[in-house]
């Protein structure tokens, strides 16, 4: 599991040193609560078991369904010291809560 992430990581997340945030786009072959997971997982260097469940923030299968079909949603929540912002179905941005983190983990 720790070699998906750290594809993962090579791969879907790109860290813009502009705006203090983590790009990623969005793999439509795995859910959304699922990439969202898996991004976060990434950037800290763990294991996505290692990491709270998303369930205790926000339901991932109401994640799913919201982004399911539309184009224009927009979604935002904290996760495991992270702001997640959801755009659309095909971007996704990753800030710190602590800024701090943003630089240990580039």
């Amino acid at each position: 599991m720790m070699a998906q992430t750290e594809q993962w990581m090579q791969s879907k997340v790109e860290y813009d040193h502009s705006t203090g945030f983590y790009r990623v786009g969005r793999e439509h072959d795995e859910p959304l609560s699922t990439n969202v997971v898996l991004s976060v997982a990434a950037i800290e260097g763990v294991r996505p078991t290692e990491l709270p469940p998303l369930a205790r923030t926000i339901d991932p299968d109401a994640l799913d369904q919201v982004f399911c079909g539309t184009d224009d949603a927009m979604l935002s929540f904290s996760y495991a010291g992270y702001q997640i912002a959801i755009h659309a179905a095909d971007r996704i941005e990753i800030t710190p809560i602590d800024e701090t983190r943003a630089l240990t983990r580039n």
